[in-house]
């Protein structure tokens, strides 16, 4: 058992790059730490780490003990997992990463669900328009907007909604945008912090929409001059008038019922945006994963 105790340990030490920094996450002081790889080297008889000053660097026999380690780990989570999820019942905490644009609409009511339906869950969600590292982040699901290119992570598509580009009625009074488009490029875009200053929007004509012009537009090209760091805020500054702003259908359906928000283009459409899941638990996630997926599918239906 103590052998068993060195090794997730010196698993820990290894993945957090130092011995103080194993000690912080496992809550132990750095000498207990200290010693348990200490004890681990005398028990083995050989030397798994390199350690300096500065940095730390696995030995050619640290490197394969390390695997046989996070091998044990593997196994050793599975095992938990697939014992709590035999009894049928949701329980124990979540983590889950969900862009701002995505919450009120979906992520909330989806999770407020499920925890309505399983008392035992406990939910901690983090707000973030940006890319989330799973691992660094200590986190078990992420939504985002848009398939990773490639990845070992799972992912599985949820949803899919589409833009609309608007602007507050005022706005679009005081700079008379009325009948060309092309114009409108030329005037102020409010974008979030991850666009980069030139931003461009593809569209296409809805099937039945009817065109002042001959020509149709493809895209429209803008360059931003008023940014926020999240989505949320981009609708606030356009429903105060700030300028033209990008925002999902179902964001700027609540604005403009409150007539907060006109679309620009009623006769085109933005292209399809695909909402995932992605995770890194592999083919079986745990039983909470799955269900959290599954209720926030839902929610796109």
């Amino acid at each position: 058992m103590d052998h068993l105790r060195h090794m997730a340990i010196f698993k820990q030490i290894v993945d957090a790059g130092s011995i103080s920094a194993a000690a912080d996450n496992l809550a132990l002081s750095k000498s207990v730490v200290s010693h348990h790889l200490k004890s681990l080297e005398v028990a083995i008889g050989v030397q798994l780490l390199h350690r300096t000053t500065r940095k730390q660097q696995l030995t050619p026999a640290g490197t394969d003990f390390y695997q046989h380690c996070k091998q044990m780990a593997d196994i050793s989570q599975v095992a938990w997992r697939e014992a709590r999820d035999t009894g049928g019942m949701l329980a124990g905490p979540i983590r889950i990463s969900a862009p701002h644009a995505l919450i009120d609409s979906i992520v909330a009511p989806a999770i407020s669900q499920l925890c309505n339906e399983n008392p035992l869950v406990r939910p901690t969600i983090t707000v973030a328009d940006q890319r989330i590292d799973l691992l660094s982040d200590d986190i078990d699901l992420v939504i985002r907007v848009g398939k990773l290119p490639s990845s070992n992570l799972m992912q599985r598509q949820l949803g899919h909604f589409r833009d609309v580009i608007c602007a507050s009625p005022d706005y679009i009074d005081k700079h008379q945008m009325k009948i060309n488009a092309e114009q409108w490029q030329s005037l102020d875009y409010i974008a979030n912090s991850w666009q980069k200053a030139t931003v461009t929007h593809p569209v296409e004509p809805l099937p039945d929409g009817k065109f002042r012009k001959t020509k149709v537009l493809k895209q429209l090209n803008f360059v931003a001059n008023r940014f926020t760091d999240n989505s949320s805020a981009v609708c606030a500054l356009a429903k105060a008038g700030l300028g033209i702003s990008l925002l999902p259908e179902f964001v700027f359906k609540q604005a403009e019922q409150q007539g907060k928000l006109t679309m620009l283009l009623p006769d085109y459409q933005c292209p399809m945006n695909a909402v995932y899941a992605v995770h890194d638990f592999g083919r079986q996630p745990p039983l909470l994963v799955t269900h959290t997926i599954e209720a926030i599918m839902r929610h796109f239906i």
